[in-house]
């Protein structure tokens, strides 16, 4: 397992080419374009025009390949939508005179719900009705399915598990050799592996149904007004045909819990009987998934999912929990 290439445009430059694109495909004077956020694979823009639909998005994706996959799965998951996906208006691909590529999205009003002023300020009856509002989205999202398991662009197995196996044990091998050259901690190793050992108990309930997922589904990724009411959802991952429960880790990081999201969702859906041990393995070993290609590892984010894995792993006897 590599780390992603991402291609070395500062945010400067690639704002510069989106002004490009964006004047060429709108025919449009830009007023105003800011820097509004990223990661470590793209970098978001808002911008005004001075035509309909006067603000729009604009998000330069620096690996090949994620702008296509993205635009599939919002177009997809966005179809008939309990919440509102922002709809997909144009995408361009790098080319000689462009080196990256762009997805423009509209405009979605509302804060990201990892925003501390709606954690803090909300109370515990919009809370919940948030968590409702969230989880019935996902659940008419797992109510679609496919006949083969898979990246949404590739679903060709028969199985989850023919398809997440060798993945996540590529993502193990992998942290084995990040942890011989000492840029993995050991005891993040320790606890991959055990969670490993017990993979065929842990996953040892049938997946009877391949359905949509997003991939990425945390609070960073909703959006919101200020009376927590959800305004749309946003930057799905790698979006598959899977198991179901594949989806609901992300439901639990970030702050996640202070809208009792992932509870939420346990209640309203039927879950398997393993499904907290599977869903501390799926966190774990994705958490590391993303810091591998990433090429960097945050000891804040990974330190929740060992300690979750863990406690489940104590919780079924398989080791005894970490002090």
């Amino acid at each position: 397992m590599e780390q992603r290439r991402v291609k070395p445009y500062s945010k400067d430059e690639a704002m510069s080419y989106a002004k490009s694109v964006l004047q060429s495909k709108m025919n449009c004077n830009i007023k105003k374009i800011s820097y509004i956020g990223g990661g470590s694979y793209g970098y978001v823009y808002l911008c005004e025009i001075d035509k309909s639909p006067y603000k729009l998005i604009m998000k330069a994706c620096r690996v090949d390949g994620t702008c296509q996959q993205e635009a599939q799965a919002i177009m997809l998951l966005g179809e008939d939508s309990l919440i509102p996906m922002p709809k997909v208006l144009f995408t361009e691909l790098s080319n000689n005179e462009i080196p990256i590529d762009f997805i423009c999205e509209e405009f979605v009003k509302g804060r990201n719900c990892l925003s501390p002023l709606l954690t803090i300020f909300s109370s515990k009856k919009s809370k919940k009705e948030f968590a409702q509002r969230i989880t019935d989205a996902m659940g008419f999202w797992h109510s679609k399915t496919n006949d083969k398991f898979g990246l949404i662009d590739n679903a060709v197995f028969d199985t989850w598990l023919d398809y997440y196996k060798p993945f996540a044990f590529e993502i193990l091998q992998t942290a084995r050799y990040l942890c011989d050259k000492n840029k993995l901690s050991k005891d993040v190793l320790l606890v991959m592996e055990k969670a490993w050992d017990n993979f065929d108990y842990i996953f040892s309930e049938p997946v009877e149904n391949a359905v949509l997922i997003h991939g990425d589904l945390n609070t960073m990724n909703i959006m919101a007004d200020n009376h927590l009411n959800p305004t749309a959802i946003i930057d799905p991952l790698e979006s598959k045909w899977a198991d179901k429960e594949y989806d609901l880790f992300q439901l639990r990081n970030l702050n996640g819990d202070m809208y009792n999201l992932y509870e939420t969702y346990k209640r309203k859906f039927p879950v398997s009987e393993k499904c907290d041990i599977k869903c501390a393995f799926y966190g774990l070993y994705n958490e590391i998934y993303c810091n591998i290609t990433a090429g960097s590892f945050n000891a804040f984010l990974i330190k929740p999912v060992v300690k979750r894995m863990n406690k489940e792993l104590a919780k079924a006897g398989l080791l005894s929990a970490l002090v």
